[in-house]
């Protein structure tokens, strides 16, 4: 709790010392997630969930500009395994840390990004069963996207490829699981 009321006073505190532009953040999830380990690799079918938050632009040239954001999402997955389908959701605190690249360097025009991420767990369910003592509660990893600034209203896609094992792995287990996730969003711009 203390981490998370840290960080969100880290960013109430960017957002009131600049003069940057403030945005409102909404969209979609596609997410899954892979699991790897002995022997074996599983995919998961993508599960659609959403995400909500702030962003604030911090333009650092006329073609250049710094996005961070604080963004609740739900991500997760749909495993078919022996012939059960396992179902997990995950829910998470996402900061990323994107640096935007406009084409045109104007206000407006298509843009690049890429930048890291690091994620905070906030709630862990596999079916009914309450999963967050099985996973960890960091994730990291890397965003890369397009999207179209129309000025005060910005739209885009990301694809977000998780670099961390997310599985708290026990007893000598040498298995992996890492998250994924297509996001398509619209920021509305202060």
């Amino acid at each position: 709790m203390k981490k998370l009321f840290f960080t969100l006073l880290v960013v109430c505190g960017f957002i009131y010392v600049s003069n940057a532009q403030l945005g409102v953040r909404a969209g979609l999830n596609f997410s899954s997630y892979s699991v790897k380990g002995g022997g074996v690799s599983l995919n998961s079918d993508s599960q659609v969930g959403f995400h909500f938050g702030l962003t604030n632009d911090f333009k650092l040239t006329d073609n250049i500009t710094f996005r961070p954001g604080l963004l609740y999402s739900g991500k997760g997955g749909k495993l078919d395994f022996l012939g059960e389908s396992i179902s997990t959701k995950l829910s998470y605190l996402d900061i990323p840390l994107s640096f935007v690249y406009n084409f045109s360097g104007s206000d407006s025009g298509f843009f690049a990004e890429v930048g890291p991420y690091v994620s905070m767990l906030l709630a862990a369910k596999s079916g009914d069963e309450d999963v967050k003592d099985n996973t960890k509660s960091l994730d990291l990893g890397l965003n890369v996207g397009l999207g179209y600034d129309l000025g005060t209203f910005i739209v885009g896609a990301n694809y977000g490829l998780g670099l961390a094992n997310i599985a708290k792995n026990e007893d000598g287990d040498d298995s992996t699981t890492k998250n994924t996730n297509i996001s398509v969003y619209g920021i509305y711009q202060f």
